[in-house]
């Protein structure tokens, strides 16, 4: 094959690789879970965040999974970017995710 017919194979062929669906990765974060009813008790600690497509999932131990779909937001939650935090409010809780870690006090 000339070199002129190999450059536009090697191009079609590294778009195709850099175009593939990237996979979300789950990284560690620290959460804070608050209850709109009235509770006293935050409940904080490390958590598993992973967002892909605007959709988010977030694991806080054992206890507490969330699931915060792109298409349900306005609708079923409310999402709040901030520079240091995500904040997700729906029904009775808030729940407020550091990715950057625990923040400082």
């Amino acid at each position: 094959m000339g070199k002129a017919l190999m450059r536009p194979l090697v191009i079609a062929f590294t778009t195709v690789l850099s175009a593939a669906p990237a996979q979300a990765e789950i990284v560690q974060a620290w959460c804070s879970l608050m209850w709109r009813d009235g509770r006293a008790q935050i409940e904080q600690g490390p958590c598993d965040f992973r967002q892909a497509f605007g959709n988010v999932q977030v694991w806080m131990g054992e206890r507490w999974a969330f699931d915060f779909p792109a298409d349900g937001q306005g609708r079923y939650y409310t999402r709040r970017n901030r520079n240091d935090f995500i904040r997700f409010e729906r029904g009775g809780y808030i729940l407020t995710v550091f990715q950057g870690g625990q923040p400082a006090r």
